[in-house]
C-alpha cells in the first residue's frame, strides 16, 4: 500500500521524500487561500491533487479552479469534486472536469465513489471506471471497506488501475490484500501528536493545522509514525 501524507506547511522538504508520491490539496495552490501558493505548487510537482473538499466545509473546489490549481503544479491527477452520498452530482464533476482539461494537459482525473447506499456507491464506481477515472478514490466518511469488499468479490478491480483512500478511518485498513490494482493511502494523522500504536481509535485527532509547524516533540513522534505506518502498510 503506497503512502502519502498531508504535511504542515513548514515540513514540506524534510517529508515529503518520505512519501510514495505528493498529495497536493488543490486550494493551496490558489493564491485566494494561500500567499505561498507558488512555493507550494512547486513542491507538489507530478503529485495527486486533492480536491479541497474536506478542508473547504465540505464544498470543494470548483472544476475550473482545479483546472487552474493543475495549471500550477502539473499533477499526476486530479480528483474531481464529490459531494458526500451524492452520485449523480459527483459522477456528473467527474465528466466537467474532463470536458475542462485543456487538450495538452498530461494529468488524468480521479473519481470519488460516493451514494446513499451501497448498491449506489458500487454504481457509482462502475461509471467513474467506464470513465476513466484514474485514481478511482474512497472517501473515509463513507462504509468504504464494505464497498470495496463488494467490489472485491465481483472482481472489479484491475491489475492496471489505480485506487486510493481518502484519509485513514482506521489502520487496518492499508493492509489491503485482497484486490488487484495499485492502492495508496494519503493521512495527516502522523501530524496529531499521538503515537499510532499507543491510541484506541485513530479517528477523533482532529484536524490538522496545517500552517502550523510541529513542536520538537511532536516532529519526533512524526517520524516514528511514518516508520509505523510503514511497518503495518508494507509500503516501500
Amino acid at each position: 500500500m503506497e503512502m502519502s501524507l498531508e504535511i504542515p506547511l513548514a515540513h514540506l522538504d524534510e517529508f515529503l521524500p518520505l512519501t510514495d508520491f505528493g498529495f497536493g490539496l488543490a486550494h493551496l495552490c490558489l493564491q485566494r487561500y494561500n500567499p505561498e501558493a507558488p512555493a507550494y505548487s512547486k513542491a507538489y510537482r507530478n503529485c495527486l491533487l486533492d480536491n479541497s473538499m474536506y478542508e473547504l466545509a465540505d464544498e470543494p473546489l470548483t472544476v475550473v479552479e482545479l483546472a487552474r490549481a493543475a495549471f500550477m503544479c502539473d499533477p499526476v491527477s486530479v480528483i474531481s469534486p464529490d459531494w458526500m452520498d451524492q452520485r449523480h452530482k459527483t459522477v456528473m464533476a467527474a465528466e466537467a472536469l474532463m470536458q475542462e482539461r485543456p487538450i495538452a494537459s498530461t494529468w488524468n482525473v480521479g473519481g470519488v465513489v460516493q451514494g446513499s447506499n451501497l448498491e449506489d456507491r458500487m454504481n457509482c464506481y462502475y461509471q467513474l471506471r467506464d470513465l476513466g477515472c484514474r485514481p478511482i478514490c474512497f472517501p473515509f466518511r463513507t462504509p468504504r471497506t464494505e464497498t470495496i469488499m463488494a467490489l472485491a468479490k465481483r472482481n472489479v478491480f484491475s491489475y492496471t488501475g489505480w485506487y486510493h483512500l481518502l484519509g485513514l478511518h482506521d489502520l487496518s485498513e492499508i493492509k489491503i490484500t485482497h484486490a488487484e490494482g495499485r492502492w495508496s493511502y494519503d493521512t495527516s494523522k502522523p501530524f496529531k501528536g499521538r503515537r499510532l500504536d499507543q491510541v484506541e481509535d485513530v479517528r477523533g485527532l482532529g484536524r490538522l493545522q496545517i500552517h502550523k509547524a510541529l513542536s520538537d516533540a511532536d516532529h519526533i513522534t512524526a517520524l516514528w509514525n511514518i516508520a509505523y505506518l510503514r511497518k503495518i502498510g508494507g509500503s516501500k
